[in-house]
């Protein structure tokens, strides 16, 4: 990973996906969501509980995910994801 909130993202994935630690060394910022790790619905929303935890409520990774076209949910990757986060508070 190539920031600090890319690596904190992918750890908060590992979390929720009850990931082991080899799994996490096989993230990248390019991973997407969907189209890699095949997430589900109830993954995307606990990694956006986590966020919220970690980073507070301005974070609302649901509201984020809800506004995109099918597409660019389909491609969304760690990197999207951590950038986001950034830009909610004001790093980014």
């Amino acid at each position: 990973m190539s920031t600090p909130t890319q690596q904190a993202v992918a750890e908060l994935l590992r979390e929720v996906t009850g990931e082991d630690a080899a799994w996490l060394a096989g993230l990248g910022p390019a991973t997407r969501l969907d189209g890699d790790l095949f997430l589900d619905s109830l993954e995307v929303a606990a990694l956006g509980e986590r966020l919220a935890a970690v980073y507070g409520s301005t974070v609302d990774l649901a509201g984020y995910v809800a506004g995109l076209s099918f597409e660019s949910l389909l491609a969304l990757t760690l990197t999207d994801v951590a950038s986001y986060v950034d830009s909610t508070r004001g790093t980014g």
